[in-house]
């Protein structure tokens, strides 16, 4: 049986093999968005990638019959951890990763409708009809 710190096992070993620079705190670069040199911090998983990883694996282990309460991915310990993931990076790359507000739907605009024809329909005494068309 798989359990949260198993998960939390799978993520670090995950972060070796990242391509996001992570500042440590002892980087003069430490909180700058763009470094203006190289440094030797390592790279790392970035928090995003990590976040939308375990989202997916919660869903598939709750789509394949898992109960949600049972489910290691959504565990107290791993929602912790990429809580502190992402507040360590936001902090050493200098991005903040605030709540994205949403956008209020934009209104449709009415589509004005064309009144450029007019028909009419006239009989005549040999019984066929004839119709013409004007434009306005």
């Amino acid at each position: 049986m798989c359990s949260g710190a198993h998960v939390l096992e799978f993520l670090r070993y995950l972060d070796q093999f990242g391509k996001t620079k992570i500042h440590n705190h002892s980087c003069p670069f430490f909180g700058l968005p763009n470094p203006p040199a190289p440094c030797p911090c390592p790279l790392r998983q970035a928090w995003g990638s990590l976040d939308a990883l375990i989202g997916r694996l919660r869903a598939a282990y709750e789509e394949h019959g898992g109960r949600p309460e049972a489910n290691p991915f959504g565990a107290r310990a791993v929602r912790l951890y990429l809580r502190e993931v992402r507040d360590f990076q936001s902090k050493a790359r200098g991005v903040s990763y605030d709540k994205k507000r949403k956008r209020p739907k934009p209104r449709p605009t009415p589509v004005p409708t064309p009144t450029t024809s007019t028909t009419t329909t006239s009989t005549t005494t040999s019984g066929t009809t004839s119709s013409s068309a004007t434009l306005s």
